[in-house]
């Protein structure tokens, strides 16, 4: 039931005033006063625009007040901004290691896995598929039957896309042809 606990809407009320009931009142009790101020403040009743504000300040007090969570949470940062400590641990004061959290929604750490080249003979057809196809795209921009151009294009900017992909797939083959050299180069 307890939501994400936003310290800085804390700041600015004393949800216990708001509520009028003491710091150690029972959920009951919290629950008694809750629909009472309720009654009194609620825009349907009451149409004073001060008495909407004030309404909403009674929900927001009684959502952190009513769940037993977020109350001691709420509780101990009235502690540490009381005694001047709530941006730092009070000083020798350690957390009990049964009280904390333990945080299950998150992935569990990444074990990286032993890298295997890949096989000499698996790089060299990828390299050789990835230049023959450059060499392919290359002769069909100089004697194959191009596309037909939109009203934008002429053929010889379809000639120079096409040159391009071909650089860069015959590029992309020797760069994988050569991989073990270049990494050994600029990796170490």
């Amino acid at each position: 039931m307890s939501a994400r606990v936003r310290t800085r809407e804390w700041s600015g009320a004393d949800y216990y005033d708001v509520l009028g009931v003491e710091p150690d009142a029972p959920s009951a009790v919290v629950d008694d006063a809750y629909r009472r101020r309720a009654k009194e403040l609620h825009p349907d009743r009451n149409p004073d625009a001060a008495a909407a504000e004030r309404f909403k300040e009674v929900v927001a007090a009684y959502r952190v007040l009513r769940d037993p969570v977020t109350r001691s949470a709420y509780d101990e940062y009235r502690l540490r901004v009381d005694m001047g400590t709530l941006y730092a641990s009070a000083p020798g004061r350690r957390p009990d290691p049964g009280s904390l959290r333990t945080i299950d929604h998150l992935a569990p750490p990444r074990v990286p896995r032993p890298r295997r080249p890949l096989p000499d003979w698996a790089r060299t057809t990828i390299s050789w598929v990835l230049i023959g196809a450059g060499l392919a795209v290359a002769l069909w921009a100089l004697f194959g039957e191009l596309p037909a151009p939109s009203e934008a294009d002429t053929p010889v900017a379809v000639q120079v896309t096409l040159g391009i992909m071909a650089a860069k797939l015959v590029g992309c083959g020797l760069i994988v042809h050569w991989y073990p050299q270049l990494r050994a180069r600029w990796h170490y």
